[in-house]
C-alpha cells in the first residue's frame, strides 16, 4: 500500500489569508496556515504528512504564533513549517517603522510613531537594515562588544537586595535627565560573575546615587547570599534609555508619550531609504502542551527568526541553586512537547533566549541552527523547579542550617532531547550570566557537535545535577568568559539536597552524603575540544557529582573538581592551562579518580588573575592545585598513571590546606602521600602541537602508562550544517 500523499500549504508575504493557501494563491500569515490545517482536520483530513512552505520575505506576526496539542502531527504524518526554495522567510516579532524621518538637531532625525489607544509599548530593540542599534546610553558604547571604556564605575551600594547604587561624580554624566524613571541600569556584580538590571526610580544628584526600582532578580540567592555578593565599589555599569544621552551614531530613543522615535543614524545611512524595524514581541513561536496532552511531531525549519524584545526586566526565577536565574521563555518556546524540532534556522539578534524548552519535553531536537548576537542564552532546557526557599534544612553531618530545601523532583522536565550541530556565537549581549547551552532539572539530553564561541560566561552550563545522564560530546567551544570571571567552556553545579554550603566555605570537612540520590545517572563529557586562555575548560563546581570526563582536549584550560563525588577524569589532554587541574574543597571519601591524563603546564601560562577562585595565588607551573583538601581520607580515590610535563622543569603540586598556609610538593613528596605512584614527569611527544595536533608519537611515554590515543577529526559542526553566510561568521 502506498503511503498517504503529502498535503501542502503555501504562505507568502504578498499572499492573502482569504485565499486557499495553494501554490498559486498562498496565505499571508503563519497563523492562517495553522488555522487552515485545524479546519482541514476537523473536516476529516488529511491522512498523510503536511508541509507548510514559506516563501522568502518578512512576516510581521503581530502576536506570538501559539501551537497546541490540536496542531500536532504523528510519527507517520508529521507537520512541518519550513522555508520554500525561494528566498529566506523571516519570522519577525517586530514592526516596521515607515517614517518619514525629519531633521531634529545635531544630526538626530525624528519620525512620528502612531500611538494606539492602549498606549505605545516599550521598544527595547531597534534595527536598521538588520543591524541592532543602541538605546541612548551613558557612557557611550556598543553593548554587543562592551569594552571597559563603555562603563562607569560604582562607588558603592547598599546591602542586597539593592535599592541604591552610588557613583563617582567625575565618572557620571553631567546632563540633566528629564525622565530618569524610564532609564535602565546594567551593572556587573562583584567578581564579574554576571550582571543585574534595574529600572531606575530616580536620581539623587546631591548624594551621587542611582535609585533602583524594579529588577535585580537576574542572579540567584546562592550568589547574592555569598560573602561579597551583589554589587559594590568598583563594579562596572551603564545606563540606557536616556534621551539626553543620544549623542553617538547608532543610538536611538523612543518618546512613548509623544509617539516620536529619535535616531542618530550611523554614517552613510539614510533612514528614509533604509529598513527600520522595532522589536515588539518576546517570542515568535510557542508550543504549549502538557505532560498529559503534549504538542507532538511538529518541525520548524529554514527561518530567520528576528526582532524579539529584550526580557531582562521580565520576571526571573531560580530553577535550582546555580548562581543565576532565568526568564522562562525564548524566541521559540517549547513546553509540554514531544518529538518536535527546530532546525536550520537563524536566530538573529533576538532580545532574550533563543530556544527555551520549559517543563515537560521528550525527544525534542534543536539542530543545525545559528544563534548570533542573542540578548541572553541560545538554548535552554529547564524543568519545573522543586527548590523551596521558604523552608530551611539542616546538614545531617555538621548541623549547619541551610536556607533552602527540596520537594520531590517534578516529572515535568526535559529528557532525551538532542542539541546538535548548532553554531552559537556572540550571545549574551544583555545578560552576562548566560550560556550557549543551558541545562537545568533535566535528564539524559545530548549536546553534540556544536560550535560555541565568544560568549560572556560559560559555553555549556549544567545548572544542577538533578537526574543527570547527559552526554556532552564532539563540541568545539572557545573564547568563553569574555566579559565575566570564573567558568569557561563547560560549567556544572551540583547544589542539591546533600550539598553543604558550610562545608564548602568552612574550616571543617565531612562526607557528601547520598549525593547520587539526586545525580542519579552519570553525565559523560567526552571528545570535546575546549580552547580558552582563562578560567576552566571543565568546571565541575560546588557539588557537581557523578561525571565521567574522557578523551577531551583542553587547550589553555583544564579541569576543576570541587566538593562533589564520583567524578572520573581519564584519558584527557590538558595543555598550557591558565590554571592547572584543580581539586578544591573536597568531600571526605569522595570517590574521585584522575587517571591516565596528559597534563602540560607552564609558569608563563598560569595566570592567577584569570580566575577569582584562588585569591591571587600563583601556581608557577604546578601540575595540580589542591585547595582545602578533606581532613579525613585521601584527596581522591585515585590519582595515578598520569603524565606531567612543565617548563618549570619538575613536577609540583600546589597545596593549600584548610585553615591557611600553602605547600609546594615535589613528585617524591606527592607520592609519599599516596598519589601518582605510577605517574611520570616526561615530554608527551605530541606530533605537531604548534599546529594544534596533539596526536602522540609512537614513542610517547604516555602510551606506556595506558593512555589510549584518540582523535577529534569529527569535532564541531557536522558536515553540511548551514552557518548563514559571512555576516554571521563573526570572530569565527
Amino acid at each position: 500500500m502506498a503511503p498517504p500523499a503529502t498535503h501542502e500549504f503555501f504562505v507568502a508575504p504578498d499572499g492573502d489569508d482569504a485565499q486557499p493557501g495553494s501554490r498559486e494563491f498562498p496565505f499571508a500569515t503563519l497563523q492562517r496556515a495553522r488555522d487552515a490545517l485545524r479546519a482541514l482536520r476537523a473536516a476529516g483530513g488529511p491522512a498523510g504528512p503536511v508541509t507548510v512552505r514559506f516563501r522568502g520575505g518578512t512576516y510581521y506576526l503581530g502576536a506570538t504564533a501559539v501551537f497546541g496539542p490540536e496542531d500536532s502531527g504523528s510519527a507517520d504524518a508529521p507537520v512541518a513549517y519550513v522555508a520554500a526554495s525561494e528566498g529566506v522567510p523571516v519570522l519577525s516579532g517586530g514592526t516596521r517603522v515607515p517614517g518619514p524621518w525629519r531633521p531634529y538637531r545635531d544630526g538626530i532625525l525624528a519620525c512620528t510613531v502612531p500611538v494606539p489607544p492602549e498606549g505605545l509599548p516599550e521598544w527595547t530593540q531597534l534595527f536598521v537594515d538588520g543591524r541592532r542599534m543602541t538605546r541612548a546610553r551613558h557612557p557611550d558604547g556598543d553593548p554587543a562588544a562592551p569594552e571597559p571604556a563603555a562603563f562607569a564605575r560604582a562607588a558603592g551600594a547598599d546591602a542586597w537586595p539593592h535599592s541604591e547604587l552610588r557613583h563617582a561624580p567625575a565618572d557620571f554624566s553631567p546632563r540633566v535627565w528629564a525622565r530618569p524613571e524610564e532609564a535602565v541600569v546594567h551593572a556587573f556584580t562583584r567578581h564579574r560573575w554576571g550582571n543585574v538590571q534595574w529600572r531606575l526610580r530616580g536620581l539623587d544628584r546631591e548624594r551621587h546615587t542611582l535609585l533602583l526600582g524594579e529588577g535585580g532578580g537576574q542572579m540567584g540567592r546562592t550568589y547574592q547570599r555569598a560573602a561579597g555578593g551583589g554589587i559594590g565599589e568598583g563594579c562596572r555599569f551603564y545606563v540606557e534609555n536616556v534621551f539626553e544621552e543620544l549623542d553617538r551614531p547608532g543610538e536611538w530613543y523612543l518618546d512613548r508619550q509623544a509617539g516620536v522615535l529619535y535616531l542618530l543614524p550611523p554614517p552613510g545611512v539614510d533612514p528614509n531609504r533604509a529598513l527600520v524595524e522595532a522589536a515588539v514581541l518576546d517570542g515568535v513561536i510557542a508550543l504549549r502542551g502538557s505532560r498529559d496532552r503534549p504538542v507532538h511531531h511538529l518541525r520548524f525549519g529554514g527561518f530567520r527568526i528576528a526582532h524579539t524584545a529584550t526580557t531582562f526586566l521580565r520576571p526571573y526565577e531560580e530553577p535550582s541553586l546555580g548562581d543565576w536565574t532565568i526568564y522562562r521563555s525564548g524566541a521559540v518556546l517549547m513546553e509540554g512537547a514531544e518529538d518536535c524540532a527546530v532546525q536550520d534556522c537563524l536566530f538573529d539578534a533576538v532580545g532574550g533566549n533563543g530556544v527555551f524548552v520549559s517543563g515537560y519535553g521528550r525527544r525534542l531536537r534543536i539542530a543545525g541552527n545559528t544563534f548570533a548576537l542573542a540578548g541572553d542564552s541560545a538554548i535552554c532546557l529547564v524543568g519545573r523547579s522543586h527548590l523551596r526557599t521558604d523552608r530551611t534544612r539542616a546538614c545531617p553531618f555538621c548541623g549547619a542550617e541551610h536556607w533552602w530545601d527540596w520537594d520531590a523532583p517534578s516529572p515535568d522536565h526535559p529528557a532525551e532531547c538532542v542539541v546538535e550541530s548548532n553554531c552559537i556565537h556572540h550571545i549574551g549581549v544583555y545578560g552576562k550570566q548566560t550560556a550557549g547551552v543551558f541545562l537545568s532539572l533535566s535528564a539524559r539530553n545530548t549536546v553534540a557537535h556544536n560550535l560555541i564561541h565568544h560568549v560572556p560566561r560559560a559555553g555549556i552550563c549544567i545548572n544542577d545535577g538533578l537526574f543527570g545522564g547527559h552526554t556532552i560530546e564532539w563540541n568545539d567551544v572557545h573564547d568563553t568568559v569574555q566579559e565575566t570571571g570564573d567558568h569557561g567552556p563547560l560549567n556544572a553545579w551540583g547544589r542539591e539536597r546533600f550539598w553543604c554550603h558550610a562545608q564548602s566555605h568552612g574550616a571543617s570537612s565531612h562526607p557528601a552524603g547520598d549525593a547520587l540520590a539526586d545525580a542519579r545517572e552519570t553525565t559523560v563529557i567526552r571528545r570535546n575540544r575546549f580552547r580558552d586562555d582563562r578560567g576552566w575548560g571543565i568546571d565541575l563546581d560546588d557539588g557537581a557529582s557523578n561525571y565521567r570526563v574522557a578523551e577531551n582536549v583542553c587547550i589553555g584550560v583544564s579541569v576543576k573538581l570541587r566538593e562533589g563525588v564520583r567524578r572520573t577524569v581519564e584519558n584527557n589532554i590538558f595543555v598550557n592551562p591558565a590554571n592547572p587541574p584543580g581539586i578544591h574543597v573536597g568531600y571526605e571519601h569522595n570517590g574521585d579518580r584522575f587517571e591516565r591524563n596528559i597534563v602540560v603546564t607552564g609558569a608563563r601560562f598560569n595566570r592567577p588573575e584569570a580566575d577569582v577562585d584562588f585569591a591571587g595565588q600563583g601556581t608557577g607551573g604546578a601540575c595540580y592545585q589542591v585547595i582545602h583538601p578533606p581532613l579525613q581520607g585521601p584527596i581522591a580515590e585515585s590519582l595515578d598513571h598520569n603524565l606531567f610535563w612543565s617548563d618549570a622543569g619538575a613536577f609540583a603540586a600546589s597545596v593549600h590546606p584548610r585553615g591557611g598556609g600553602s605547600e609546594r610538593l615535589s613528585l617524591a613528596e606527592w607520592r609519599a602521600r599516596g598519589h601518582d605512584r605510577h605517574s611520570v614527569f616526561a615530554d608527551p611527544l605530541f606530533l605537531d602541537p604548534a599546529r594544534g595536533d596533539y596526536s602522540l608519537r609512537p614513542d610517547s611515554p604516555a602510551l606506556r602508562l595506558g593512555f589510549r590515543p584518540f582523535d577529534l577529526e569529527g569535532v564541531g559542526l557536522l558536515p553540511g550544517t548551514r552557518t548563514w553566510g559571512e555576516r554571521w561568521d563573526i570572530g569565527g
